[in-house]
């Protein structure tokens, strides 16, 4: 019975319940149990037990491996299943690391690469023109590791990836400690895990041989934090104002918006990830600046908004629509929500559900109405918000946009449901209403 379950309520609700409607027999041979013998009856009080004894038991067992865990990290033990890349763990002692020659080689000329200024998609790329072996190639030669199912020829076609070159940027594992407790289980018998806080993490130093010197180390973690600072700092000046709506026009791959410096400049573009080294450089679309794009878009946007008040047409109102459609549900599951605690007392006092089931079955239903509730909360504030706009003169709202001199949020919202960029000559613009000006094009 342990091996099916250790959680009392749930392998008695399966047992007593989910089997007995699905016509599954259930035995349970070092238990001496079988559900048809217990046919119309409950298993009994010895079986019921039983699984209160074994959810117990494993709850002490897995606060009993805890603790021999936290010892072990304290002293320095190497807990993890795979090496970092720039190791193998030893022959001699599984919880202890000894330097990979050949990808110790390759770490140096990473953090050599990145002192003298070269950017991790720089390095990726160089990289895979020398034909080195990516981590995962690495550990499958190593240990026959296979990520994800990956078959052979999958795995052969790897090739690095910028964020892999950030990761060993920032292995403290490498300067000779080792760093223990990066995630733990969601909870027992789970699973997921959460990855930890860095103030939460075990590092214990100089417990196996350095491949990069902590001085070396920090002043690649210092030339890290301030990309990292030109970066956020960037973003915040440049609003993705194309979230979810731009598209490459070769592949058709969602574009993504970046912002980098360069020669002091903050540069905000839209790219193909099919188009850079980690994607494997399959399109031809390779980028276009932020600043262009809001000027190509700008002009037509502005010819839509002079054509309605030409004609004393009405905005357009799909999102209104949507949010309209999505509050009908809402308001149909609260409806359906409200005739579960009813259902579950006739079930609780008719003896189909047991006391426990009946509360945790109500909280549950009390917390998706919470959620619901919530829900409906934001779509009637949404839609509230697009009445008053409505309500406001919309001829005095187009006339702001004819006006802008930038393209705001706002004006992007209304107008645009997708835009498709061909080439950074060529764009095409999907309305969220009819095209009033059809023929109208953007290609320069």
């Amino acid at each position: 019975m342990s091996r099916f379950g250790r959680n009392y309520i749930e392998t008695g609700g399966y047992i007593e319940q989910i089997f007995p409607k699905l016509g599954v027999r259930f035995i349970a041979v070092n238990d001496a149990y079988d559900s048809m013998e217990c046919s119309g009856n409950t298993p009994g009080i010895d079986m019921a037990f039983k699984n209160v004894i074994y959810d117990y038991y494993s709850k002490d067992l897995s606060t009993k491996v805890k603790s021999i865990k936290k010892i072990q990290q304290q002293r320095g033990d190497f807990l993890a299943a795979k090496p970092p890349y720039g190791y193998i763990i030893s022959p001699l002692d599984r919880h202890r690391l000894e330097i990979d020659p050949d990808a110790a080689q390759t770490v140096k000329l990473i953090f050599e690469l990145t002192l003298a200024g070269q950017k991790p998609s720089e390095i990726a790329r160089q990289l895979n023109d020398l034909k080195v072996p990516t981590p995962a190639q690495r550990l499958h030669t190593l240990y026959g590791f296979r990520f994800g199912g990956m078959t052979s020829d999958e795995l052969k076609a790897q090739f690095w990836k910028p964020f892999q070159i950030t990761s060993i940027l920032k292995n403290e594992t490498l300067t000779g400690a080792t760093v223990n407790n990066r995630v733990q289980v969601k909870g027992i018998g789970s699973r997921k895990f959460e990855r930890q806080k860095m103030e939460d993490l075990v590092i214990v130093k100089n417990t196996h041989e350095a491949i990069i010197d902590m001085k070396t180390f920090q002043k690649v973690a210092k030339i890290i934090h301030e990309r990292t600072v030109v970066k956020t700092e960037g973003r915040k000046k440049n609003e993705n104002l194309f979230f979810k709506k731009i598209y490459c026009g070769h592949c058709g791959c969602r574009l993504k918006h970046d912002v980098h410096t360069r020669h002091g400049h903050i540069d905000a573009v839209y790219y193909c990830p099919h188009a850079r080294p980690a994607g494997g450089e399959s399109c031809e679309l390779k980028s276009i600046k932020d600043d262009v794009l809001k000027m190509y878009v700008l002009k037509p946007l502005q010819a839509q908004a002079q054509l309605i008040l030409d004609q004393k047409t009405n905005l357009p109102e799909p999102e209104k629509e949507k949010l309209s459609g999505h509050l009908r549900l809402v308001l149909r599951q609260l409806d359906q929500n409200k005739e579960i605690v009813p259902r579950l007392y006739a079930e609780y006092k008719s003896g189909v559900i047991t006391r426990q089931q009946f509360i945790l079955q109500k909280e549950d239903a009390a917390a998706k109405a919470q959620l619901l509730a919530s829900e409906r909360e934001s779509l009637e504030h949404r839609l509230a918000q697009i009445d008053s706009l409505q309500k406001k003169s919309e001829s005095k709202f187009l006339l702001e946009i004819t006006r802008l001199e930038t393209l705001t949020q706002h004006a992007v919202d209304i107008f645009i449901d997708k835009v498709i960029i061909n080439s950074t000559q060529s764009i095409e613009i999907i309305w969220k209403g009819k095209d009033l000006y059809e023929g109208f094009a953007t290609n320069d």
